[in-house]
């Protein structure tokens, strides 16, 4: 198998392991309960949270630049990445962003928001569901790269450098976007269920 034709079923076997890792983690939630007509209609008109919106802001950021390596890598080849200076540094460059990005729209404001108390219950009830979305994405995309890998290059018994590179930013990646997917989901349940 080419290195392009292998590396659309591996990084659709991260996206399908994404979705059932987020049906495992809405199923954690409780229930839904009944809310009045009035409920809803005051659950709609609610202005979005701080974190939340920075949260989408995040998860934009981060899916955008990963389906961005993951077009580029696809269509141009891992060991075109590899061999080819200036293609590695778009990627690299591409990486940043996203990864810089994800951080200045979530991370660097919320420890601006924890010190200035600008977080209620309800944020902090949903930054501490945060981590279980987080660390599940990137297990599980961590998961189907040793199965990619361990299926690709099992007779040769080595895989090449270039794939532990973009294991590694693969991996970093997913926690980025996992951690403003358990920063809405935490909303999302949030609001199903009344709280707050």
């Amino acid at each position: 198998m080419s290195g392009i034709s292998w590396m659309v079923p591996t990084l659709a076997t991260v996206v399908a392991l994404a979705v059932i890792a987020l049906v495992l983690v809405i199923r954690t939630w409780p229930a839904r309960p009944d809310l009045s007509p009035e409920e809803m209609a005051d659950l709609a008109s609610t202005p979005m949270p701080t974190l939340q919106r920075m949260a989408w802001w995040g998860f934009a950021i981060g899916v955008t630049s990963f389906g961005v390596i993951a077009f580029l890598l696809s269509t141009r080849g891992v060991m075109t990445y590899w061999e080819d200076d200036g293609f590695r540094l778009f990627v690299l460059g591409v990486f940043l962003v996203g990864l810089l990005g994800s951080v200045g729209v979530t991370n660097l404001p919320l420890v601006r928001l924890q010190s200035t108390g600008g977080l209620d219950e309800r944020d902090r009830a949903v930054l501490a569901r945060a981590p279980t979305a987080q660390m599940t994405l990137a297990l599980l995309g961590l998961a189907a790269w040793l199965v990619a890998l361990g299926q690709k290059f099992h007779d040769e018994g080595a895989v090449p450098m270039v794939y532990l590179y973009i294991l590694f930013g693969t991996v970093v990646l997913l926690m980025m976007i996992g951690q403003s997917v358990g920063i809405i989901l935490g909303y999302w349940f949030g609001a199903r269920n009344a709280e707050g």
